[in-house]
């Protein structure tokens, strides 16, 4: 299993992404339901530093459409959201100001 997760958007706000991550093998395995995916990546969650990071792109649905990510799981809120699109290469900090947390 491994980390990785989308960013996909509802029939009834399909401007509206949300994040989904999870352990699995195959990105294909994260969405619920029908919805459109905005790409995805690996993600590394760092409890200890309150860090959550995106990399890459998934070999399902390719780069993230960063412009999704407008909604994040609750519990993920105090953490600060870093993209890379690389696992060594350095991360840039994410404004999540208009983020909705659910």
């Amino acid at each position: 299993m491994h980390p990785k997760f989308i960013l996909v958007s509802q029939p009834e706000r399909p401007l509206v992404g949300t994040l989904v991550y999870g352990l699995v093998d195959q990105h294909k395995d994260l969405p619920r339901g029908y919805g459109k995916v905005h790409g995805g990546g690996w993600y590394r969650k760092d409890d200890v530093h309150k860090t959550f990071t995106l990399y890459g792109s998934s070999g399902d649905y390719g780069a993230p459409k960063l412009a999704f990510l407008n909604r994040i799981p609750r519990e993920l809120k105090d953490y600060t959201f870093y993209f890379a699109p690389g696992w060594n290469l350095p991360g840039n900090e994410l404004d999540l100001t208009d983020v909705e947390w659910f």
